[in-house]
């Protein structure tokens, strides 16, 4: 076992372990205590059945068919015939970092030996998780309770050998898939198919996508706001540490301190400031960025308790062998979440774009009309801040909460639903977005920065940042296309090249406890 495998034992499971499987390719172990705790949970279910005890979901229907009670032959087809009644969606097929996450999610559930399944379910799924078969999953079709039935079904098929999925760049059928990664369909038994289906893992591997790119995007706001802070010639007394602990929140003080931080070796630290008072835009960054990183932390640790969650139904209890029906499939705690972390980045997408407003409005920032010499020959920037608008307005519609919705289901046995399916999604989408609204305020940073005569009396870090730019994107002198410039912009954010400057010079922006 090297460092490029991550065992799952269903309590140690993380954001950024999930990514280095999901984004980096590493491979999954189940620990030898997980093995032992899916061979008992499974026992117990066998040993229940042997005695004909009812258990829902094992020898009975489903949702309002609960009350069916189904014979001891049948209780196979009964699972095989859930996942296929449930393969029902529609719409654009989910990433495959989304659908492979949700695998992870699933097995490393199975690890705490709630769900009694056989350990040979375990072994396939992990054997298509490290082949990195990605079955096709339709976006639409999860109320977010009982789970991700729709979504988890059509990631079922592919263990009993029907469905598609790709597999090394090809579209394939699951039968010819298993005969490729030398492995025969699962013939489902008792209470398989549901513990296969019925569980938030889809969800949850959209949040926890969404919660570690929504860190990553942060924290490279910090460094626009450094870059405009430089540009705009501003105020830089409004963080310091005295503000911030007369108002004690984590977020801002950290937020504020990784600003002086980044400013280290600036003139805008040792001279008189230029204005009295900066615009809220930049004088409240603090107060706003930190308390969107305050959202960021709690929806981290909500979705880490997430991963490490059985959200299957029912449970089994390896201590006491009893078979317990709960809601732990109900996904509301991720929906709100999610609903949160959406409107949390919503705001740290308007406020970026008034301080892309007052780099380009020469009245307030005293540069160039729309960064440009000559403007009226040149319109220079001025759309720039028309796209950021646009975003931020689809962002506005991102952000209606969806944990708030209820559509009662299955002849209201399902009678309250979390949505938390959409709000994760949503809050995946709305990431990206803000992804493009921090490119956007980087690139008219820059381009306000070009104006600045004496580069030697920026901060050390804007500066490198600076260079880094220059070494691709030549500074505006006339009209051009430039869309790609700022698209290459936003890959640099994507990848952590912006963070990776400032971490090399400060060891973290934030803490290395986030």
């Amino acid at each position: 076992m090297g460092q490029e495998v991550v065992v799952l034992d269903g309590d140690s499971l993380t954001i950024k372990s999930l990514l280095e499987i999901t984004r980096k390719g590493k491979k999954v172990e189940l620990s030898e205590e997980a093995i032992k705790k899916i061979k008992k949970s499974r026992k117990i279910i066998e040993s229940k059945l042997d005695k004909d005890e009812i258990i829902y979901g094992v020898s009975t229907g489903f949702g309002k068919l609960s009350d069916a009670v189904i014979s001891p032959s049948e209780r196979g087809i009964l699972q095989t015939k859930l996942i296929k009644s449930h393969s029902i969606g529609f719409g654009p097929f989910l990433p495959d970092e989304i659908v492979l996450g949700a695998m992870i999610i699933e097995l490393n559930s199975f690890c705490r030996g709630a769900s009694g399944i056989r350990i040979e379910i375990a072994e396939l799924l992990q054997k298509l998780i490290n082949e990195k078969v990605i079955p096709q999953v339709p976006s639409v079709g999860s109320l977010g309770a009982s789970g991700d039935l729709s979504p988890l079904a059509y990631i079922a098929r592919i263990l009993i050998g029907e469905g598609k999925a790709k597999f090394n760049n090809e579209v394939l059928k699951g039968s010819e898939i298993l005969k490729r990664i030398e492995s025969t369909p699962i013939e489902l038994q008792a209470k398989e198919g549901l513990s296969l289906i019925n569980g938030t893992h889809v969800l949850t591997s959209f949040a926890a996508h969404s919660v570690y790119d929504s860190i990553n995007v942060l924290e490279n706001s910090v460094l626009a706001v450094g870059l405009t802070l430089e540009a705009f010639d501003g105020n830089t007394r409004a963080f310091s540490s005295f503000v911030s602990n007369l108002r004690p929140h984590k977020g801002q003080i950290k937020f504020a301190k990784a600003i002086l931080d980044i400013l280290e070796g600036s003139t805008l630290l040792k001279t008189e400031p230029k204005r009295i008072q900066d615009p809220y835009s930049i004088r409240c960054s603090p107060q706003v960025h930190g308390a969107v990183l305050d959202v960021i932390c709690h929806c981290k640790r909500v979705v880490e308790i997430e991963l490490n969650s059985t959200t299957d139904n029912p449970l089994i209890n390896l201590e006491t062998s009893e078979v317990i029906s709960g809601g732990n499939f109900h996904g509301e705690p991720i929906g709100l979440a999610m609903d949160y972390l959406c409107i949390a980045m919503t705001d740290l997408g308007n406020i970026s774009e008034r301080r892309v407003n007052l780099l380009l409005d020469a009245s307030i920032s005293g540069l160039p009309s729309f960064l440009i010499k000559e403007p009226g020959l040149n319109s220079g920037l001025m759309m720039i801040q028309y796209l950021d608008a646009a975003i931020a307005a689809e962002n506005k519609i991102l952000a209606s909460p969806a944990s708030i919705d209820n559509i009662s289901v299955s002849a209201n046995q399902e009678d309250h639903v979390s949505m938390g399916f959409t709000a994760s999604k949503k809050a995946y989408q709305l990431v990206r977005n803000i992804v493009q609204m921090v490119a956007i305020e980087f690139y008219t940073a820059y381009q306000a920065l070009g104006f600045k005569e004496d580069k030697n009396k920026i901060s050390n870090i804007v500066l490198e940042i600076f260079n880094f730019i220059s070494k691709d994107i030549p500074l505006l002198t006339e009209d051009k296309f430039f869309d790609e410039e700022v698209n290459w912009v936003a890959r640099k954010i994507e990848n952590q090249l912006f963070t990776d400057i400032a971490k090399k010079k400060l060891g973290h922006i934030f803490g290395d406890n986030l």
